[in-house]
């Protein structure tokens, strides 16, 4: 009868510490839900205010290039003249209003390489282009 009794707290026992651990595993996994969607909102505000500096400044240099390019449509060579408008049909293309467009990330790769393009043909450096009006985007931003 003894033998019965033992199984029967050890049992006990068992089952108290996994109860235990499955309501720290609940627990844990609520709080982690919390925290995630912090992280991923700071995260998601710090990458669109990237981007949105990036087209901003993209679309401030097409239109002073295509400005120029309407007071001397001579001004620059005939290939220049394709690439500033490539560069601007892929700034039209950027899905601004729909961020999990998977798109994106491929047009906004596509631009960096046509402004690098566009800056060697012109002879300007990274330098003479750097914006100083705000934080630099890969500095770390607190929201």
């Amino acid at each position: 009868m003894s033998s019965g009794l033992n199984e029967d707290f050890l049992d006990c026992i068992v089952r108290l510490e996994e109860t235990h651990i499955q309501q720290g595993f609940d627990e844990g996994y609520e709080e982690g839900l919390v925290s995630g969607r912090e992280d991923a909102r700071h995260l998601g505000l710090k990458l669109g205010f990237e981007t949105g500096e990036l087209i901003g400044f993209y679309k401030g240099c097409s239109a002073l290039w295509n400005s120029a390019l309407r007071i001397d449509p001579t001004r620059f060579s005939p290939q220049l003249h394709k690439h500033l408008n490539d560069f601007h049909v892929l700034l039209e293309k950027f899905p601004l209003l729909d961020p999990e467009d998977e798109a994106k990330d491929g047009i906004k790769d596509d631009l960096r390489l046509k402004f690098s393009i566009i800056c060697a043909s012109l002879s300007i450096s990274k330098k003479q282009l750097e914006y100083k009006g705000y934080p630099n985007p890969s500095s770390n931003l607190d929201f």
